[in-house]
């Protein structure tokens, strides 16, 4: 794997793992804002805290179809960059919010910019990471996720212990804004327009992207965005989503509760989830790639997470809890890799933006209702036990649902195939 400067796993993979790092802090970081006295200053009590995290993923989801559709239409990185800039200025005003009111307008803003991001950044992957690599790529920056957690604890509980909930808001939030900007300065938005890409590797991407689009026989966004696959996978992925953003953001508040740690102790012992979260992310993506099996890693991970997350929640012992959900995080991130890895296998290139934004638009519902839902639950019986029951049985309907989906293995993807050459076994948009 060609990791050396100037090769796209850094000039592409490298940039957008370090701008997606920020950019899941600045949306989760509000969970430390929580412990960091946001709610006293704010005067909000629990249920609008787990409302102002919900209510990110509303405004989140209004872009998904519409971001795809324009990353396959305009300069990718020219998008990625103003997104980026635009969310690093909202994610920092969000330290000036006064009252309830403004905190959860600031909060839709920041997912209405945000939402355009994630579409984006995977159509772009699966233009410049052909099949074998797909879930590979895709584990690799999706390591952003379990890192951003990871920086986010020790960094978020410094803060707080320094200044205060705005000015962990303010200084999480001005990175993206030259992130962006060096992202448009180094990379490109497709292998045709890089310089500095070998003439034999910039052919072999483009042979594999002539390929994908002889997959689908016909129909355009609409038929792409109404496929049934595409369907289950957008009810697979909303389950998921309410288990995990549950989890994910309620993790803080979790900690601290098991044993009444203060902020930096909570910052500290919050990473060692993500700890095991990167670990796990990585050897799924991996084993997806290896052997192909991506609807069963996608299931058995879910299946996973919400057990061990309820047996923690049941340990009713601090120890055995904080390692149990330890365990559960080397699950949570995981089902990202080979999930992601299936739409960009089953569509052509000119309409993956638009079924890969179906299935994040739908799946972002789950992620709305998941950080309500236990915040709204403790602030009626002052426990987390009820709302990660919640969470658990979430969790299990998306396993079970992944179980259903044709995740296109019969084509040969797996450590034995060759992706030099068409597969003459291409599913077209009919079958799938």
């Amino acid at each position: 794997m060609p990791f050396q400067a100037g090769s796209r796993w850094t000039r592409v993979l490298g940039y957008l793992l370090a701008l997606y790092i920020i950019n899941f802090i600045d949306r989760n970081n509000i969970g430390f804002a929580v412990i960091g006295g946001m709610n006293k200053d704010l005067h909000i009590g629990p249920a609008e805290a787990g409302l102002s995290g919900g209510i990110f993923y509303l405004g989140y989801i209004l872009l998904q179809i519409p971001s795809g559709i324009l990353v396959e239409t305009y300069d990718a990185k020219t998008l990625i960059m103003l997104f980026s800039v635009a969310w690093g200025v909202v994610a920092a005003a969000t330290g000036f919010a006064q009252n309830g009111t403004e905190l959860l307008i600031l909060r839709f803003l920041l997912g209405l910019i945000d939402g355009g991001v994630w579409t984006m950044i995977l159509v772009v992957l699966a233009r410049w990471f052909p099949g074998r690599e797909r879930a590979t790529a895709n584990s690799i920056w999706l390591t952003c996720l379990p890192l951003s957690f990871i920086i986010m604890g020790p960094i978020s509980s410094l803060l707080l212990s320094t200044f205060d909930w705005r000015a962990l808001f303010i200084i999480e939030g001005l990175p993206a804004i030259g992130l962006g900007l060096l992202y448009f300065l180094r990379s490109a938005s497709r292998p045709e327009e890089a310089p500095w890409l070998g003439a034999g590797e910039r052919a072999h991407l483009l042979a594999e992207q002539t390929v994908r689009r002889g997959a689908v026989a016909h129909g355009g966004y609409r038929a792409a965005i109404l496929n049934r696959r595409v369907l289950l996978m957008s009810a697979t992925y909303c389950f998921w989503l309410v288990g995990a953003a549950g989890l994910f953001m309620w993790v803080p508040a979790i900690i601290k509760s098991l044993a009444n740690h203060g902020v930096v102790a909570t910052g500290l012992l919050s990473t060692l989830p993500y700890l095991a979260a990167l670990l796990g992310l990585l050897v799924i993506g991996r084993l997806s790639d290896r052997t192909g099996l991506r609807k069963r890693l996608v299931s058995l991970s879910l299946f996973g997470l919400g057990l061990f997350l309820l047996i923690s929640v049941l340990a009713h012992n601090e120890i055995l809890s904080l390692t149990f959900l330890v365990c559960a995080g080397f699950f949570l991130f995981a089902p990202h890799a080979p999930f992601w890895a299936i739409p960009a296998e089953l569509f052509a290139p000119e309409q993956r933006g638009a079924a890969m934004g179906m299935i994040s638009l739908i799946g972002n519902i789950g992620a709305f209702i998941g950080p309500y839902a236990v915040g709204y639950v403790r602030q009626e019986t002052g426990s987390f036990t009820i709302g990660a029951m919640i969470l658990v049985g979430s969790l299990w309907i998306g396993a079970l649902l992944a179980t259903q989906i044709k995740d296109h293995r019969a084509t040969g993807i797996g450590r034995n195939s060759n992706l030099s050459k068409p597969h003459s076994n291409q599913t077209t948009l009919e079958d799938a």
